[in-house]
C-alpha cells in the first residue's frame, strides 16, 4: 500500500514535466532574430570561383531564455532566385529531416557557422554570370536573410574565336588612353554567339575594378572573317598603372602597362559625363551630326573653384571600330592661355558645349558606317570619358578603294526552277576591312538583251547587316553563304523566257559586282540571229542598163545607167572573165556591194553583177526600127516583110518580158522602162492635147495634194490608170514643173512642188503617206496576215512571218520598220519575243479599202 501514494507522486512529477517542455517548445519566435555577416568581396564588385559569397549568421535572443526545434543536418540553406523571382536552387531539397531542440539564453546571441554559396545548380554546374537574389534561411524558424549578389562564373571561349586589345591615344605623351577590346572570328564557317553562356568582360586598372560589356557582343553570330568591337575604356594615367582585361575564368586575358601622366593634375571631386543634345539614342546616319555637351558633376555638398589656364577646356576626339582617330576637336585649333575661374557645386554642375561633327574625316572623307568611341576630356583635371555611337549609311564610300576586290560566284541548277549561288569575295593586297552598309549583303539584278532591268531583289538578309569584316593576305576570300534562288514563286515565272545577264552587287562600303551569263528557262536557245547587213546583200535583183566608165584619182569607176538611176560597180568578181563595156545594153542580176575604191568620191548604191542575164551591142538598136518600116518593107519584099516582123517580134517580146519582169520590183525603173517599151512599140509620138488629158492630169494633181509622198503603184491603183497613162501624166506634170519625186529605196514617191514640199525639203519633214491600198506588194500581204491573225487573238513574230511568206527574216523586218513609221504596225514585247500587230488606223483604212475588203 505504501507503493501507491509513491506511484502517483511520480505520475503527477512527469505531467509538471511536460507542462514545463511544452511551454519552452511553444514560447513566441519573434523573439528571436537572424543578424548575417556579408563581407564585400575584396577589390571588385562582384564574387567568382575566387571570392565566393560568404554569410555569416547569427541568432539574437531579445527575449527570455527559450528553446526551440532545428534541423542539425542543415540548420541554414541557401536558396537562389533569378533576377525576375524564379527558384533555380532549392536549398532544402538536399537536408534530411532530423530535429533536435535548442536553447538560447534571454539576451543571448549565437553565431552559426558561416555558409558560402558556390554559384552552381543542383546539378552542379555553374550558373551563368549576372545578377542573383540569395535568400538565407533558417530550416525550422520563419527567420531568413536576403540579399543580391553580382556573380562572374568560369567561361570556355572557343578556339574558333580571337580577342584583340587595342589602346589609342591621342599623341604619343597623351595623359589618356583609350582600350578598345575586339573579337574576331578567323575561321571560315560561321561562330552561333546566342549558344554561348551569358558572360561579362572584367577590367582592372590599378586598384580599381569594374565590369565591362557582354564579351561576345550583342549579335546571335559572328560571320567568317568577322571583326567586332565588344567594349572599349577609356584611362587617364594619373601614375603608373597595370590595365588588365579578361574573360570571367580567364580564358582570355590581357595586360599592359600604362605609363604616368607627366604633367601634374588639378585636383578637383568630379566627375565628366556626355549629353548628347540632339539625339535621345546613339543611332546616326548619313546627314546627321554629333552635338554633344561635356558635363562636369560633384557628389560634393561644398563649393567648388576650377581653375583653367587653357581656352580648350573640354575637347572632344573619335575613334573609330579599328582603333584609328577619325576626329580630334583639336586639330588645327589654337588654345590660347586664360586665367578662369569657374564654381561647381552639387546644385549647379558645369557644361561645356562641344563642336559638332558630321562623319567626315579630316580629309573630308565621309566615314564608313560602324561603331564609333567618342572620348570627351578636360584636360587640365585629368577627368575623362567616353561613349559608343552607331553610324549608319548605305550608300557607297566615294573615298573608297575597290580596285583590289574582286567578286565572283558559281553557278549550279539544282532543278528546273531553282539554280543556287555561292558567292565569295577575294582581296588581292594588303589587309583590308569591308563593311556592310544594308542589311542584305547581295543586290541581284537579271538584265535582259535590251539591257533592260526586268527582275531586281536582295539576299542574304540580316546576315552581315551592318558588320565588317577582314580580310588579310593569309586569309584573303571571304566566302558567303551559298543560297538558292527560285524562279517560279507562287505558280508564277519572275522572268519571261530568254537570255540574262545576271548581275550580283556587294552591298558594302567598298563597291564589288561579277555578272553571270545565264538563261531563263535554263534550256532556253535563241533563235539564229539575223545579220542585217549580210542578209542585204545576198536579196538579188535585175536591172537593165549601160556602162559608163569614169577616171578618178583611183582607177577607173564603171557605173550602170538605169534611167535616171546610177549604180557603182563593186570590186567584188563574181563574175572574173566578164568585164563590163560602155558599148553594150544589158540586163544584169546584181546584190548590194561595198563600193570600189575607184568609185569612193561617189555617194551611189554599189552593186555586184553575179550574173549576166543578156547583153546587146548598142548599133544593132537600128533593128528595132524595123517595126516602124513595116509597110515599107511589105511593099518591097512580102517574104522579106515576114521574115523581119518576125524577127522583129521575137527581139521585142524579149526585151519586153525582160523589161516587166524587172520593173516589177523597183519602181525607179518603171517610168524609164515604161517610155522605152512604148518607144519600142512605136506608140508614143506627137500628139495634141485633150480634154480628157487635162481631166487627168487635174485628178493626179488632186489627189497628190491630198495623198502627197504617194508611190507610182499606188497611183495607178487609186486613180485606175494603165502604166502608160500614168507615166504620160507624170511626165508632162514634172516638165511643167508641178510634181517632183522622190526615190524611197525601190519606190518612187511623187509630191507637189510647193514652198513647203519641194526637193531641198528635209526627208524627215516629209509627210508620212498613207496606206497605198496595194494588196498584192509585200507590205500589203503583211498587213492582210496581221489582220487575219489579229482577228485570232494571235500576233506573229518577225521570224514567224517570214516564213509564212516565204522571204528572208531581213526583207520583212524591213518592210515591217516601213509600215511602223507610216503608223500602220505596232511592235509589242510579249514575254521574250517582238511581236506584231495592227494599229486602229491601218485596221480602219483596211476596212475601207475595197481592195482589202473583197480578199
Amino acid at each position: 500500500m505504501g507503493e501507491k501514494p509513491t506511484g502517483r507522486i511520480l505520475f503527477a512529477t512527469s505531467l509538471l514535466m511536460a507542462s514545463l517542455l511544452a511551454g519552452f517548445a511553444s514560447a513566441e519566435p519573434a523573439q528571436l532574430s537572424l543578424v548575417v555577416d556579408q563581407p564585400p568581396s575584396p577589390q571588385q564588385p562582384w564574387y567568382d570561383a575566387s571570392h565566393p559569397l560568404v554569410l555569416t549568421p547569427s541568432l539574437v535572443n531579445t527575449g527570455e531564455a527559450i528553446t526551440f526545434d532545428i534541423n542539425p543536418s542543415c540548420m541554414f540553406v541557401l536558396n537562389v532566385y533569378n533576377a525576375t523571382g524564379v527558384l533555380l536552387v532549392d536549398g532544402s531539397d538536399a537536408c534530411p529531416d532530423r530535429t533536435r531542440g535548442e536553447d538560447l539564453a534571454s539576451g543571448e546571441t549565437r553565431v552559426y557557422d558561416s555558409v558560402e554559396w558556390n554559384m552552381k545548380d543542383e546539378q552542379g554546374m555553374w550558373l551563368e554570370s549576372g545578377t542573383y537574389i540569395v535568400e538565407l534561411l533558417h530550416t525550422t524558424l520563419d527567420l531568413s536573410y536576403v540579399t543580391n549578389a553580382v556573380i562572374q562564373t568560369p567561361v570556355e571561349v572557343p578556339t574558333t574565336l580571337a580577342y584583340d586589345v587595342q589602346l589609342v591615344q591621342r599623341t604619343a605623351n597623351s595623359p589618356v588612353s583609350v582600350a578598345l577590346v575586339s573579337l574576331t572570328n578567323p575561321t571560315s564557317e560561321p561562330v552561333d554567339l546566342q549558344a554561348l553562356p551569358a558572360c561579362v568582360l572584367e577590367w582592372h586598372v590599378g586598384e580599381q575594378a569594374q565590369l565591362g560589356s557582354p564579351c561576345f557582343g550583342q549579335t546571335k553570330s559572328l560571320m567568317p572573317g568577322e571583326v567586332l568591337l565588344v567594349d572599349q575604356v577609356s584611362i587617364h594615367n594619373h601614375e603608373l598603372t597595370t590595365l588588365t582585361v579578361n574573360t570571367p575564368g580567364n580564358t582570355f586575358t590581357h595586360t599592359t602597362v600604362l605609363q604616368a601622366a607627366q604633367a601634374p593634375l588639378a585636383n578637383v571631386d568630379a566627375s565628366l559625363t556626355i549629353e548628347m543634345t540632339n539625339n535621345a539614342e546613339p543611332l546616326y546616319s548619313q546627314g546627321d551630326a554629333v552635338a554633344n555637351e561635356a558635363v562636369l558633376t560633384t557628389a560634393s555638398v561644398g563649393e567648388q573653384t576650377l581653375h583653367f589656364t587653357s581656352s580648350c577646356k573640354a575637347e572632344m576626339w573619335v575613334i573609330n571600330d579599328l582603333g584609328r582617330i577619325v576626329y580630334d576637336s583639336l586639330a588645327g585649333k589654337s588654345c590660347s592661355d586664360i586665367d578662369l575661374e569657374m564654381s561647381l557645386s552639387l546644385e549647379e554642375p558645369l557644361a561645356f558645349t562641344l563642336a559638332p561633327w558630321g562623319f567626315f574625316e579630316q580629309d573630308t572623307c565621309r566615314v564608313d558606317p560602324g561603331v564609333y568611341t567618342v572620348v570627351v576630356e578636360v584636360p587640365e583635371f585629368g577627368l575623362v570619358t567616353s561613349q559608343r555611337i552607331q553610324y549608319s549609311d548605305v550608300q557607297a564610300n566615294a573615298c573608297a578603294d575597290a580596285s583590289s576586290l574582286s567578286l565572283s560566284t558559281t553557278m549550279d541548277w539544282v532543278d528546273e526552277d531553282t539554280f543556287q549561288l555561292s558567292p565569295s569575295l577575294s582581296m588581292d593586297g594588303e589587309a583590308r576591312y569591308i563593311r556592310m552598309n544594308q542589311p542584305c549583303t547581295l543586290e541581284l539584278d537579271f538584265v535582259n538583251d535590251d539591257q533592260e532591268s526586268v527582275h531586281r531583289f536582295m539576299t542574304l538578309c540580316d546576315a552581315y547587316d551592318g558588320r565588317k569584316v577582314s580580310l588579310t593576305p593569309t586569309a584573303n576570300t571571304l566566302q558567303f553563304n551559298t543560297f538558292d534562288v527560285d524562279m517560279v514563286q507562287n505558280g508564277v515565272d519572275v522572268l519571261p523566257e530568254g537570255m540574262y545577264s545576271l548581275n550580283i552587287r556587294l552591298l558594302s562600303s567598298t563597291p564589288a559586282t561579277t555578272t553571270v551569263e545565264m538563261a531563263w528557262p535554263a534550256d532556253f536557245t535563241l533563235e539564229e540571229p539575223v545579220n542585217e547587213q549580210e542578209t542585204v546583200t545576198l536579196e538579188q535583183f535585175e536591172i537593165t542598163g549601160t556602162w559608163t566608165p569614169l577616171v578618178t584619182e583611183e582607177g577607173t569607176c564603171h557605173v550602170l545607167n538605169v534611167g535616171e538611176t546610177s549604180y557603182l560597180l563593186s570590186n567584188a568578181r563574181t563574175l572574173s572573165s566578164w568585164q563590163p563595156l560602155s558599148t553594150v545594153e544589158g540586163i544584169y542580176e546584181v546584190q548590194a556591194a561595198d563600193p570600189a575604191p575607184e568609185c569612193s568620191v561617189f555617194s551611189a548604191p554599189s552593186v555586184e553583177v553575179v550574173n549576166v542575164v543578156l547583153e546587146r551591142s548598142l548599133e544593132v538598136e537600128t533593128v528595132d526600127e524595123a517595126p516602124l518600116q513595116v509597110e515599107e518593107l511589105q511593099e518591097e519584099n512580102a517574104q522579106a516583110t515576114a521574115v523581119v516582123s518576125a524577127v522583129t517580134v521575137v527581139v521585142t517580146a524579149s526585151l519586153l518580158s525582160i523589161l516587166v519582169m524587172v520593173t516589177v520590183t523597183n519602181e525607179g525603173l518603171r517610168l524609164p522602162a515604161t517610155m522605152a517599151g512604148l518607144w519600142f512599140l512605136g506608140l508614143i509620138g506627137k500628139t495634141h492635147e485633150t480634154t480628157d488629158g487635162r481631166y487627168q492630169r487635174g485628178r493626179l494633181m488632186g489627189y497628190l495634194t491630198a495623198n502627197p509622198g504617194c508611190h507610182f503603184r499606188a497611183l495607178m491603183s487609186a486613180l485606175d490608170m494603165s502604166n502608160g497613162q500614168i507615166t504620160h501624166h507624170l511626165r508632162i506634170l514634172e516638165s511643167e514643173e508641178n510634181v517632183w519625186r522622190k526615190n524611197d529605196g525601190r519606190l518612187v514617191r511623187y509630191y507637189p512642188l510647193t514652198n513647203q514640199l519641194n526637193p531641198s525639203t528635209d526627208p524627215d519633214d516629209l509627210p508620212v503617206p498613207p496606206l497605198s491600198p496595194d494588196p498584192n506588194s509585200l507590205q500589203g500581204k503583211i498587213l492582210n496576215l496581221l489582220d487575219q491573225d489579229g482577228d485570232l487573238g494571235q500576233f506573229p513574230t518577225q521570224a514567224e512571218l517570214a516564213k509564212r511568206l516565204e522571204k528572208s527574216q531581213q526583207l520583212i523586218s524591213h518592210h515591217l520598220r516601213t509600215l511602223q513609221k507610216y503608223g500602220l504596225v505596232e511592235r509589242r514585247k510579249m514575254g521574250v519575243k517582238n511581236r506584231y500587230k495592227l494599229t486602229r488606223e491601218a485596221v480602219f483604212l483596211l476596212e475601207t479599202s475595197e481592195d482589202f475588203a473583197h480578199r
